[in-house]
């Protein structure tokens, strides 16, 4: 049985592993040299920092401050990288790299880290354009499913209080 079978049902302790592999996985695939691993540790302000700008075309007015808030809070970022999955799964070749990346993997993370990595995820699905494998080895490019996330963290941080 693979992973993304129980999409979008996971334990806290699955979406953790499963945001981070998709998001090194990504990282490691990408074409763009301003991609780095340095993304992976990026606090949820700095993370907020880079979102906010690519934000403003679903959310016209939205505030660093109101990115940083939903990126912190545990069940906003799970929400968030729970739709970056969904895009993944849409992507049949980046499916199956995070699959195995995941089955690779041992569930040794912490709650902290999905808080991190969420802003990390949340990031490269904005920029990723494509995701190749061949002879070479595999490529992603950035910039596919910016509308979809976009709109969707848009959506959700206008929606929480006091934001």
């Amino acid at each position: 049985m693979s992973i993304w079978d129980k999409y979008p049902n996971y334990s806290p302790e699955e979406l953790r592993t499963l945001t981070a592999v998709a998001a090194e996985t990504m990282v490691d695939s990408a074409r763009d040299t301003s991609v780095t691993a340095d993304l992976l540790r990026l606090s949820p302000k700095s993370a907020a920092t880079q979102l906010q700008p690519l934000l403003q075309e679903v959310a016209p007015g939205i505030q660093r401050e109101q990115v940083q808030a939903a990126l912190e809070d545990p069940e906003q970022s799970s929400k968030m990288a729970l739709v970056v999955l969904g895009e993944i799964r849409r992507i049949p070749p980046l499916a199956e790299r995070v699959a195995a990346a995941y089955d690779a993997r041992s569930s040794e993370m912490c709650g902290p880290e999905l808080l991190l990595l969420a802003g990390a995820v949340v990031i490269l699905a904005i920029k990723v354009k494509s995701f190749s494998i061949s002879k070479d080895g595999v490529q992603a490019s950035f910039y596919e499913a910016r509308k979809a996330v976009t709109t969707f963290v848009g959506g959700l941080i206008r929606g929480i209080p006091g934001t």
